[in-house]
Parts: structure tokens; sequence; C-alpha cells
């Protein structure tokens, strides 16, 4: 498993198509769709907590909309609709970047204050990232990430086998 492939499809970026409430609009290469149990307590965790925006949210029916669209930053958008729920999988984890160590440290301190729940608190990884894993009012679990304080630039597959070598002891 240490051969490396290259995708068959387009590698550019997205072109923006317009605007809406301030947010660039594009075809979304990757996007994260979760049915919530509780849309408003949902969409004030990824509010209050997590620092992402509401770029839009309807139609409503009976006065709760069908779908709440929400974004962090460019890529990083979440789909909100109503729905059951289910019983989330802690092997799925979602992951999103941040800008640096002291960004997700902040992150973590938002989440204490709006109440969330930290499923792994903020700290180094052995391949020189900072991470914070959190779960939203369903269980479903988010982890930021940004390179570490200390990162240093290293040989990546030199950086690997240490990481192997940690996990085998």
């Amino acid at each position: 498993m240490n051969e490396t492939t290259t995708p068959a499809h387009s590698q550019d970026e997205p072109p923006t198509l317009g605007e809406h409430g301030g947010y660039p609009i594009y075809p979304m290469p990757a996007f994260v769709s979760l049915a919530a149990r509780d849309l408003g307590a949902t969409v004030r965790f990824f509010t209050e907590a997590l620092d992402f925006g509401v770029m839009f949210s309807g139609p409503e029916i009976d006065g709760v909309p069908m779908l709440v669209h929400l974004r962090r930053a460019r890529y990083q958008d979440v789909l909100v609709r109503q729905g059951p729920g289910g019983q989330p999988s802690p092997a799925l984890v979602v992951a999103f970047a941040a800008t640096d160590a002291a960004a997700i440290d902040a992150l973590q301190r938002r989440v204490e204050a709006a109440g969330g729940t930290i499923v792994s608190a903020a700290a180094d990884t052995p391949w020189s990232t900072h991470e914070l894993t959190v779960a939203d009012p369903d269980g479903h679990r988010f982890t930021f990430t940004a390179r570490g304080a200390a990162h240093e630039l290293r040989d990546f597959d030199a950086t690997m086998e240490e990481v192997a070598d940690r996990l085998r002891t």
C-alpha cells in the first residue's frame, strides 16, 4: 500500500459562479451532509462553537428550514437538515483545516464556552499537526487540524517511518 496513484479527473479549482450573502458560490468539491435530530441546536453548535456562518437557510415548512448551509471557510461546507439522525460511527471523523495551532486552541475555548463536547483536546500529533476533535449534539465527530507550532519541514517518507516506529512500540 505504499504506491501512490493519481485520479483521472481534473485537479483544477472549481470556478466561482457568483455570490450569495457575501459568500462565493462555486461547485463544492466536497461537503458534509448531516441529519440532525434538533436542527436549531446543531446550527447553534456550528455557529457559536465552531465559527461557521449560515450561508443559506430554507425553504421552511412549519417554521423549520428544510436545509441550512453552513460555511466556515472556502471548501468547508456543511449541509444540515432536520431528520431522525442515527447512531454516528466513531470510525468516521470529518476533518477541517485551520490556519495554525493558535486557531485550534482558540477553537477549543469556543467549544468549551458553548458547552460543546471535546472528544480529544487540542494537542500536537506525531505527524507534526495540532488537532482538536469535537462532537456535535448528535455525536458526529469533527477534527480541526493545523500545522503544529513546532512544525519543521522534513522528508515525508522519513516522518511517516518515524510515526510507524512509534506506533509499533
